[in-house]
């Protein structure tokens, strides 16, 4: 998504603009030439439906292979995000040439396709100033040719001469930023397929199929009570993703989580631990069944209430490339109160910190809470970055906390 959010900000930008130039001054140039002797003009552009011609198939033929290259570097980016994600497993398994190999299957296959747009662009640009050279020939010889016959007179072949020189090098210096606009073309097509995409339909065991939360939420009035007490209850819930509306991962699932106490969810790698967290922050829609919060359906809960009151802290703990203070002061950013991150001062970070059992270690650190924690916090373990995110939660101090996943002698665990 990343690269081709890139591509589209480079053709929407500079290479559309100079695109525009380049072609508005080649209409100009032309516009002069014709106006100065439309002959002339006419032998000198007689090559032009050939670049034209040449122009439209060298991006047809360069579209697929764009796409091409599009698959494969989605492929290996998917390799490598998996490999450093889970980089114990790799080791414990000894994979890592296995990993490697198939990183290494990809990366040929981009290398493949990059020859081969290499190798289209080549001659096609190698064609363009062949012919652009040629007309140049046959515009010197019947130029000449006009001035003996009397048609036209020197000044006046000279000046359609350079006319059409000047529209046919900005049509040249035009056309490497056709490849930045058609890259950005085949970026917009892939992220408006995303964005675009339909829901699965398909057979299933339940009556009911996956519904977006919005068209759901839209027909419900919203509310924002003056308290929230966190008393959350899941009633006859069904849910599967929709990229599996098939397989559903919860089943007719009742939970009650009482307000003021500590409840676990205790079981195996892919039992639905994290799906029931997802579900309980309203990042997911159920399929069938009701969640509650303080006996009122979830969905009806304003968007800013829901965010104020209940927190969640998952496997994946985000951390900004800023120091630890700010990290842990982010914990207030878009919080419904009238404090912001800035305010927070160096007591309440040591004390969220303190609670979160981090004090010691980041006291430690070269520059203590001023330590700047870079590249999204790679120079911290996986457990020291849920500690400081479990301190932004406190910090924030929302009526329900959901912690994600731990790992406990094989047993995972959601508090």
């Amino acid at each position: 998504m990343f690269r081709d959010t890139e591509d589209v900000r480079s053709a929407s930008s500079l290479a559309l603009g100079l695109v525009i130039q380049y072609l508005t001054t080649t209409l100009v140039a032309l516009t002069l030439g014709f106006l100065g002797s439309w002959s002339l003009t006419l032998v000198v552009l007689s090559t032009f439906p050939i670049l034209v011609i040449l122009g439209g198939l060298s991006q047809g033929l360069s579209q697929n292979l764009l796409m091409g290259e599009r698959s494969y570097t989605a492929i290996a980016a998917t390799f490598v995000d998996r490999a450093v994600a889970a980089i114990a497993t790799v080791k414990a398994f000894n994979a890592s040439d296995h990993e490697l190999k198939a990183l290494e299957g990809a990366l040929t296959g981009i290398k493949t396709v990059a020859d081969k747009i290499v190798t289209l662009w080549g001659v096609t640009m190698g064609l363009t100033q062949f012919f652009m050279m040629s007309m140049f020939v046959q515009a010197f010889w019947y130029g000449s040719k006009l001035v003996r016959d009397g048609h036209n007179t020197p000044g006046e072949v000279m000046s359609v001469f350079w006319a059409c020189l000047i529209a046919t090098s900005n049509l040249h210096m035009a056309t490497p930023h056709f490849l930045t606009l058609a890259k950005g073309k085949t970026a917009m097509a892939s992220l408006l397929n995303m964005i675009e995409a339909p829901v699965p339909e398909g057979p299933s065991r339940h009556p009911t199929h996956f519904i977006p939360l919005s068209r759901k939420v839209n027909k419900l009035k919203k509310i924002q009570p003056p308290k929230c007490r966190g008393e959350l209850e899941m009633t006859d819930v069904t849910f599967a993703y929709p990229s599996r509306p098939t397989v559903p991962i919860l089943d007719n699932v009742t939970m009650y989580f009482p307000e003021g106490d500590t409840t676990f969810i205790v079981g195996g790698s892919g039992s639905g631990k994290s799906t029931v967290a997802q579900l309980l922050t309203g990042m997911y829609s159920q399929q069938s069944g009701q969640i509650t919060l303080d006996q009122q359906d979830i969905r009806v809960f304003d968007e800013r209430f829901a965010r104020q009151h209940i927190a969640l802290v998952s496997q994946s703990c985000i951390m900004f490339d800023m120091s630890v203070h700010d990290n842990v002061a982010m914990g207030l950013a878009g919080s419904p109160s009238e404090r912001h991150p800035e305010d927070v001062t160096r007591e309440e970070v040591i004390a969220a910190c303190r609670v979160a059992l981090m004090h010691e270690f980041v006291r430690d650190l070269p520059d203590g809470y001023d330590t700047m924690l870079g590249n999204g916090g790679a120079n911290l373990s996986g457990g020291q970055k849920q500690r400081l995110a479990i301190a932004r939660a406190y910090l924030r101090d929302p009526t329900v906390l959901i912690l994600g996943t731990f790992q406990f002698r094989g047993i995972s665990r959601l508090f």
